[in-house]
């Protein structure tokens, strides 16, 4: 279960809360991150059943296909719609999720 908008309003004991926006930039990324830890498990795992032969070269690829289009409905939809700009609060901590999370993308895009 991934983290809601009042879980990045609750400031730790040291730390100020974060502004609305902030906390639904980074609620939004913590899903985004969610999905992305998914799909690159995916990927292991079909890597894994083509080197046990479980799995033929052509369903192979065809699922990573289908991996590569829901990972680029995520980058479009959610990660990138994520305008840290805006953010005052959680600007470093969302822009450095942000930048993560597309770094992650394109080590996968080039497996």
């Amino acid at each position: 279960v991934g983290a809601t908008v009042d879980d990045f309003l609750r400031p730790p004991r040291a730390n100020r809360a974060l502004s609305t926006l902030s906390a639904e930039a980074l609620a939004g990324l913590q899903k985004s991150g969610e999905q992305l830890t998914a799909l690159e498990n995916r990927v292991v795992e079909i890597e894994f059943q083509l080197d046990c032969k479980a799995l033929a070269p052509t369903q192979a690829k065809t699922e990573l296909a289908q991996l590569e289009t829901h990972a680029k409905i995520l980058e479009c939809k959610d990660i990138d719609a994520v305008y840290t700009s805006e953010l005052t609060t959680g600007k470093a901590q969302a822009k450095t999720e942000k930048k993560d999370q597309l770094n992650r993308l394109e080590m996968l895009f080039e497996r």
